[in-house]
């Protein structure tokens, strides 16, 4: 069945970007904050990789293998690195075996986290919640954030659309900030941290005490596209820093994809934004690239014991697509078994450096 392109989707697509292109400037200059000594343990933060999110728990497998997560003492995750800090908790303490939740990413596809209907976004991610629900409370036994064993962040957005800018907010399993409360459910901050801006509809969290009653979108959709920032107040509230941090993200498509996305959403622009040569990646990219700097500004003791992990091979895929989660977990566990983590400092001097502007 041929799929129609309507004038409402298209403008939606483009408001979708401009908003991206908004949230990702990082024009604010962070401010510097003090160490926190001494230092003890390792910190691992997720970025969000929507589809791509095996190719982080495979990178994450592979720390695990090689005993790098014995001494975690927290855990930062953002949009689907939200859904992956959550399983990695179930992992490590002993509620599920990697075999078991690649059994569960090797069998999803597109209709377990979303629905289309009609022609116009957002989708319904109606059985994302349900699959969260399954998977966090009947399986992992997580029903609130104060359910999870590590000490885990997970960053969502308040958008306020005038004047247009983001509220973040990181709500903790503990007490690292003023708006953590660790008595809501799992399953809604999940749900809300993963919702996609205009492409998945935002999400109300139930029973909100120590933030706004409103609803909530991507937490990457702010200033936490790498959100090392509740890093920096759980070592704070602790009074001591970690030994090493790792910073795990996916893959970016080498070529723009816009319109195919859109097409596994249900919408056809005849290739128009292909055409244009515009890329979602690289405006993502370009996102993350100004959090890592931030980062290195507002924590440079931390650069010293940072490492990130990308994977790096020639096949793409697109950020909507769940149908291929099996091919992307095997790819990037073959390319980690033969690479390492690589300093924080060297990723940034081959991309551009950390004085890029």
């Amino acid at each position: 069945m041929k799929i129609k392109t309507s004038i409402p989707a298209l403008v939606t697509v483009i408001i979708a970007v401009t908003v991206v292109l908004i949230l990702t400037r990082g024009d604010k200059k962070p401010e510097t904050v003090a160490s926190a000594e001494p230092r003890e343990g390792v910190a691992v933060i997720i970025t969000g990789a929507a589809a791509r999110i095996p190719q982080e728990a495979a990178l994450l497998e592979e720390l695990d293998k090689r005993g790098l997560l014995k001494d975690l003492v927290f855990i930062s995750g953002v949009s689907s690195g939200a859904i992956n800090a959550v399983m990695l908790n179930g992992i490590l303490s002993g509620r599920m075996t990697w075999d078991e939740y690649r059994n569960i990413l090797f069998n999803l596809k597109n209709s377990d986290v979303y629905v289309q209907e009609g022609h116009s976004f957002p989708v319904n991610t109606s059985p994302a919640r349900e699959l969260y629900r399954r998977v966090f409370e009947d399986s992992l036994g997580f029903h609130t954030v104060s359910d999870l064993p590590y000490p885990t962040a997970i960053s969502i957005t308040h958008l306020n659309r005038l004047p247009l800018k983001a509220d973040v907010y990181r709500m903790c399993s503990r007490k690292i900030n003023e708006e953590t409360d660790s008595s809501l459910s799992i399953v809604d901050v999940v749900m809300a941290s993963s919702a996609f801006p205009v492409a998945f509809p935002p999400v109300r969290i139930e029973n909100v005490k120590t933030i706004p009653d409103v609803e909530y979108i991507d937490g990457a959709a702010s200033e936490d596209m790498v959100p090392y920032k509740a890093l920096l107040e759980f070592e704070k509230s602790r009074g001591a820093g970690v030994e090493k941090v790792y910073i795990i993200s996916r893959k970016s498509d080498s070529m723009p994809q816009v319109s195919e996305e859109l097409r596994g959403l249900g919408i056809n622009d005849k290739g128009l934004f292909d055409k244009l040569g515009l890329s979602l990646d690289a405006i993502i990219d370009k996102g993350i690239l100004k959090r890592l700097n931030a980062y290195v500004e507002e924590a440079p003791d931390h650069v010293p014991v940072t490492y990130i992990w990308v994977p790096d091979f020639t096949e793409d895929f697109l950020l909507f697509n769940f149908d291929n989660l099996k091919e992307q977990y095997e790819l990037t566990s073959g390319w980690a078994d033969a690479h390492q983590p690589v300093p924080l400092e060297d990723y940034l001097m081959n991309h551009h450096g950390p004085g890029e502007q």
